[in-house]
């Protein structure tokens, strides 16, 4: 096609563009659906480790011991329920015992806690001599 000397795309240029964004998304999408749960389960183990760590400091600042355990809806802190919102349906157990209870000299009583879905489990070990919890490999 002749150009006058003005700057700027074809119609044609442009549509061709447009087909391939439209073909690579297409592609794209699927495989980014089925990382989703796994996504969600890695950042609702990531909340409860942080709860874990929480329930470490509050034994510590408040010099009392406290304990952490699973639900099928979600993990309990002194009793309290907490639900994990980073993903739906995990259920939180602990392994080796009922409960993980948290000392005021920063330690704990050590164990693992199993977060399920349907599909994948994540673990969270958790020291007995320092109480800090981390991610299983």
């Amino acid at each position: 096609m002749p150009r006058d000397g003005r700057p700027g795309f074809t119609l044609l240029e442009l549509l061709i563009v447009l087909t391939i964004l439209g073909l690579v998304m297409g592609l794209t999408f699927p495989l980014l659906a089925r990382r989703a749960p796994a996504a969600a389960l890695g950042s609702a183990a990531q909340e409860v480790r942080a709860a874990l760590a929480a329930a470490r400091s509050a034994a510590i600042a408040e010099n009392r011991e406290v304990a952490f355990a699973g639900a099928p809806d979600g993990y309990r802190i002194d009793g309290a329920l907490h639900r994990v919102t980073a993903a739906r349906d995990v259920a939180v157990a602990v392994t080796g015992g009922q409960w993980i209870a948290f000392f005021p000299s920063g330690g704990s009583s050590g164990g693992r806690v199993v977060l399920r879905t349907a599909a994948a489990a994540r673990e969270i070990d958790i020291n007995a001599i320092t109480g800090r919890a981390t991610l299983a490999p």
